[in-house]
């Protein structure tokens, strides 16, 4: 695409609507690349390829995201627009001045030197089902993203917390007794991040539960 090359490869050509406060729809340009194959083959060719090897959705999962991370830091435009959805939706918590994976995507970020620019560079990543939780942390800032992966290995959504306790529960249903016989749903803990060491400040504390 003559445009991309134009703008340079930092720029990732993503167009912001502003959904409600701090949320955001990211809207990623159609690949000429998969309109000539026709859409979602490269990624039906991933999955099959996975499960060949015995690979689990969740090892899946973490590989899509961690490669993604690869492709965000060194600005590889063409692998990121390989593993986002083109509706990808992105919700954030946190500052407003710590929206770097908000700029990163849209280009934002092209006049930030190699020095000044953010990394994300994961310490911690677990994966339950199509959901990938990563945690990192920076000397300012402690932040979390919650991926979401379609089955056919392709990111649709990611929320962002930064300097915030996150705690993610697995919803469940309560088989039915005597006393409930339609039976409750209850919260399983799964995850919860760490805290920055030494610890920066308190942080609001939310449960995401999936």
């Amino acid at each position: 695409r003559e445009s991309e090359r134009q703008r340079g490869e930092g720029s990732l050509l993503l167009s912001v609507v502003h959904r409600v406060v701090s949320r955001f729809e990211l809207e990623l340009p159609k690949r000429e690349s998969e309109r000539q194959r026709g859409e979602g083959s490269d990624t039906g060719a991933r999955h099959e390829l996975a499960n060949a090897k015995g690979e689990s959705v969740e090892d899946r999962n973490k590989w899509a995201v961690l490669t993604l991370y690869e492709a965000l830091n060194a600005r590889d435009v063409e692998r990121v627009q390989q593993l986002l959805a083109p509706d990808i939706e992105w919700w954030f918590h946190g500052p407003p001045e710590h929206q770097h994976m908000m700029r990163m995507l849209t280009g934002a970020d092209e006049e930030e030197t190699a020095a000044t620019a953010f990394r994300f560079q994961p310490d911690r990543v677990a994966a339950f089902g199509f959901t990938v939780v990563a945690e990192g942390s920076a000397p300012d800032a402690a932040w979390v993203h919650a991926w979401t992966v379609a089955p056919d290995g392709i990111i649709t959504q990611v929320r962002e917390y930064f300097n915030t306790s996150l705690t993610i529960t697995r919803v469940a249903a309560s088989s039915a007794s005597s006393k409930d016989p339609a039976g409750s749903t209850h919260c399983l803990p799964l995850w919860q991040s760490r805290r920055p060491d030494p610890p920066v400040k308190s942080f609001p504390g939310l449960v995401l539960a999936i």
